[in-house]
């Protein structure tokens, strides 16, 4: 008979498996302003862990030797006379990998290369004007791995390096990555099985989800999400699609549809699914222009009179749109996002002030993003990190 109580061993994996999460969570989540990891003695690490001296250097000395954290010199100088033996330094390797992250829009495809802090590290885009009616899936899943392998390029890394992906589409995903929803081959075109491409084609795990899902994650992890717990993030360039975080929780739905906005088609002053960027490009053509979302707000920044009847008519829209969003999920921030958001003011300004037409005190604080155009990449980097965090002590990596 074998010696020790049945389940002994396997409680003592379980401890020392419990016992490196507990340190290496800690140095993952250490580091200065500039985004660098932070030194930690083991001094630091029990104060945080409650492990002992002895357990804590352990534990290190096994994170080295799997990749995650590295040794730094001590930090005596060389003519200190101090006694007793200097303490050992240790960091987080956040150089130990790369992730990526793509924003897979239908006009426009972008992707950043970052380490596992998030710190972007490289950046790539392609203006790609896919029609899910005519272009070939091959096409579009071509456009998106050499975007990404720019991206790449640019951090000056091979996809070797990469230990996580993360893709961001412009249909409704499910918790397992796909879309669930069928029938509708605009969402059949957008995510076409970019995962098990990009799995097939590098090896890279690879997630899947909403574009606004991820937005949603940006602004909760950089953006005006932090600290709230209610909160919505309304991506409104060509099409309307909303990441709601609710009570702390980004909110799916059974089929990963939360969030969706097609019922727009059925709201007055609304009817369609159109984003604020589509619709000041067709009001400023319809008057005989030629301008961009972008220029159009720009204009009325600056007073143009013309301009800023645009951007009325256009957030009046938006204002019902936000009014829809108050009452089905009464957040307490509408955070509106994409590549608008940068000169959206005039249109903020609109919003604040129509919604209390429609919605009764309190009322959710409309902000414009300042996460810029890439937001939903900055989400997907954040979505990729959380990957290779999660499975960070996995025997299988």
């Amino acid at each position: 008979m074998s010696g020790g109580r049945p389940g002994t061993a396997a409680a003592v994996r379980r401890l020392r498996e419990e016992n490196l999460r507990a340190v290496l969570e800690h140095a993952w989540d250490a580091g200065r302003e500039d985004g660098s990891p932070a030194a930690l003695t083991g001094s630091d690490l029990m104060g945080a862990t409650g492990l002992s001296r002895a357990t804590v250097h352990d534990v290190c000395e096994e994170l080295i030797e799997r990749g995650w954290l590295r040794e730094l010199a001590n930090a005596r100088s060389a003519d200190a006379y101090t006694k007793g033996r200097p303490a050992r330094r240790y960091a987080f390797a956040a150089d130990a990998g790369v992730v990526v992250g793509v924003d897979a829009g239908v006009r426009r495809l972008s992707a950043a290369v970052a380490d596992l802090r998030g710190t972007v590290l490289g950046r790539a885009s392609a203006t790609v004007d896919h029609d899910f009616e005519r272009t070939a899936v091959a096409e579009r899943l071509a456009a998106l791995e050499g975007t990404a392998s720019a991206a790449l390029a640019d951090a000056g890394a091979g996809p070797e390096r990469v230990l996580g992906a993360a893709v961001g589409v412009p249909a409704p995903v499910s918790a397992g990555g796909r879309t669930a929803f069928r029938g509708n081959p605009y969402w059949e075109f957008t995510e076409p099985g970019i995962s098990e491409h990009l799995r097939r084609r590098f090896g890279w795990r690879t997630t899947t989800d909403n574009d606004a899902n991820l937005a949603a994650l940006a602004e909760d992890h950089r953006g005006h999400g932090r600290g709230v717990r209610h909160h919505v993030t309304l991506l409104a360039g060509e099409r309307f699609g909303a990441g709601i975080v609710e009570d702390g929780r980004l909110l799916r739905g059974a089929n990963g549809g939360a969030g969706e906005m097609a019922y727009l088609d059925l709201v007055a002053g609304v009817g369609s699914t159109d984003g604020v960027g589509k619709v000041l490009r067709d009001l400023a053509r319809a008057r005989g222009g030629g301008e961009s979302a972008e220029q159009v707000l720009a204009a009325a920044r600056e007073g143009d009179r013309a301009a800023l009847a645009l951007v009325r008519t256009a957030g009046r829209r938006l204002t019902r749109v936000v009014a829809t969003l108050a009452g089905l999920v009464d957040p307490e921030r509408v955070v509106l996002a994409g590549a608008v958001a940068a000169s959206a003011a005039p249109l903020v300004d609109v919003v604040r002030a129509e919604l209390p037409r429609f919605v009764a005190e309190p009322r959710p604080e409309v902000l414009a993003s300042q996460l810029g155009a890439d937001v939903v990449v900055l989400g997907a980097l954040d979505r990729a990190v959380q990957g290779v965090r999660a499975r960070a002590l996995d025997p299988a990596g």
